[in-house]
């Protein structure tokens, strides 16, 4: 079905806009896998980038040093092997701990005092990464740097360590805690820590993500005590807008349905999972049949953004009018500027659209929400669309700080999403 919009000088016919059953591969939200590197090992395994993922989790065990300053061979490892992912295209889920085993009162420092340091030595390393990594995972502490069975999460040890990552990174990097109470622990009310957020390794794993929450029946408390799982989610909203959050999800005490599994996603506005884990839940997923596909895919496909062109309307009389309705059918949102570029064809020929006035952004867009998008393009003089020779409008939207291309979930033209174009 054509539609015909009326223009100063001829008629725009709007296209499909057909939304695509392809898995897209766009930066800064998806499925990840852990790759894991030890300081004791003598070699350290080549990272490898699958179809269809653009983040990885990568985790460095420092356990080995734990009580003497990180040796500058040890740095420039970690320095390199961060290198490596980068040029590999991905966005870095970055975790730096003591333990993997599950040891963590066993395996950490002895002195809270060398903690801090190694948090000093690091800091420049985040730093000069900040570009890539998307989210930095963790205070160093806890089995598997998750921040739980440690002796340095009492209250002095743990404001100490936070304003420590805070003070050493400059704010250049996203920080996420284990649970939303280890925030207020660390922080007084009111106190304005943009840096800081959340991640989660036990979504669904019980009512409470395991202990992520505090229970149904807990009450709003003091400022320091753990909160019931809606009041915690409500919290941690505004630190979501700033910080992704995702994790791994495990498997419920008791069977949830696709519908309901969406709702939760949705609700923590996710942006990230484990591909691998839990396993058994994850390949209940694939056998589960949804929309057309299976439940797996449905989840992949709604990790963070998922933006879809849902109307266009548009003018040309010597310049380009451009509006959009653009949807975020996704679980979560993007958390970088963008830029949209239109491109409009002519004769077979690339015409520049200059932006006189761009389209706007959709940084920060929350899943389900829609937003309106109007831009102004200056075109050549000579221009005159008919039905023979037609005005083709596509766009295209790339992340301005690697240029790295964004699909909107549907179905691509050579030149872009095409929009339309003018008889």
């Amino acid at each position: 079905m054509l539609s015909f919009i009326k223009s100063l000088r001829t008629s725009f016919c709007e296209a499909q806009l057909a939304e695509t059953k392809a898995a897209l591969t766009n930066p800064g939200r998806g499925w990840y896998r852990i790759y894991t590197y030890r300081l004791e090992d003598e070699a350290w395994e080549e990272p490898v980038r699958y179809d269809g993922e653009s983040l990885a989790l990568v985790l460095f065990n420092i356990g080995a040093g734990k009580d003497a300053d990180l040796t500058s061979q040890a740095l420039s490892r970690i320095d390199e092997m961060l290198g490596r992912f980068e040029r590999l295209g991905f966005d870095l889920l970055l975790r730096i701990c003591y333990d993997t085993e599950g040891k963590g009162m066993v395996r950490e420092p002895s002195l809270f005092s060398q903690v801090k340091k190694h948090v000093a030595q690091l800091a420049p390393i985040l730093k000069k990464h900040a570009k890539s990594i998307f989210v930095y995972q963790g205070l160093l502490v806890g089995s598997w740097g998750e921040m739980h069975e440690s002796k340095f999460l009492l209250p002095a040890y743990l404001r100490e360590l936070a304003a420590a990552f805070a003070k050493e990174t400059e704010g250049c990097v996203r920080i996420a805690l284990r649970k939303p109470v280890q925030y207020r622990i660390a922080f007084a009310e009111g106190v304005d820590t943009k840096p800081f957020g959340f991640f989660n390794d036990g979504i669904l794993g019980s009512e409470s993500h395991l202990g992520t929450f505090g229970p149904e029946t807990a009450g709003h408390g003091a400022w320091t005590e753990i909160w019931s799982p809606q009041e915690e989610i409500t919290f941690m909203r505004p630190f979501i807008d700033e910080v992704p959050y995702g994790g791994e999800v495990l498997t419920p005490p008791v069977d949830y349905n696709p519908e309901r599994v969406k709702g939760i996603l949705r609700g923590l506005r996710v942006s990230y999972l484990n591909s691998m884990h839990d396993a058994a839940l994850l390949a209940k997923w694939k056998e589960e049949p949804y929309q057309g596909s299976n439940f797996f895919a449905y989840v992949g496909d709604h990790l963070g953004y998922r933006f879809l062109v849902r109307k266009v309307s548009a003018k040309f009389s010597k310049r380009l009018e451009l509006t959009l309705e653009v949807q975020n059918d996704g679980f979560g949102e993007l958390y970088d500027d963008i830029e949209l570029k239109v491109t409009a064809i002519h004769d077979g020929k690339q015409i520049r659209a200059a932006a006189q006035k761009p389209l706007g952004s959709l940084r920060g867009l929350h899943g389900g929400e829609s937003v309106t998008l109007s831009g102004i393009f200056e075109l050549s003089d000579d221009i005159k669309p008919d039905a023979a020779h037609p005005l083709t409008i596509s766009i295209r939207m790339v992340r301005t700080k690697d240029q790295k291309e964004i699909l909107f979930a549907q179905e691509y033209a050579e030149s872009g999403l095409l929009l339309g174009e003018f008889r």
